[in-house]
């Protein structure tokens, strides 16, 4: 699933004409670490997807839709994925919870700016 992820992200750049180092550039790292969430072996964090779909105009869902898979028996392979891949998506997506809780902790905690007028 991570590979179909950054398989999506790369996908999305190209049609957008976008280069490596126009993302990077808008995500303030180097090209060279950007190349790496592309290509792995970089994790990607939730933030950064967040921050990759707003650049590609897209919802962070985009990544993670397959065309033509439907599940039916969890017991045989399923259009492009398999029982292992449907494995990695659910840790995936724990993954995700874990960290969509920490950032809504952390903006449950941190004072709130009050702006100047």
């Amino acid at each position: 699933m991570i590979d179909y992820i950054r398989n999506q992200i790369k996908k999305r750049r190209v049609e957008k004409r976008l280069t490596q180092s126009d993302v990077a550039l808008d995500l303030g790292i180097t090209p060279g670490a950007y190349s790496k969430i592309e290509s792995g072996p970089t994790e990607i964090s939730v933030k950064k997807l967040g921050e990759i779909a707003a650049i590609l105009e897209v919802n962070i869902t985009y990544f993670f839709k397959e065309q033509n898979n439907r599940v039916e028996d969890l017991n045989k392979p399923y259009g492009f994925a398999t029982k292992s891949d449907i494995e990695e998506l659910i840790s995936i997506i724990n993954i995700l919870k874990q960290e969509l809780a920490s950032l809504k902790t952390s903006l449950q905690t941190s004072p709130k700016k009050k702006k100047k007028v």
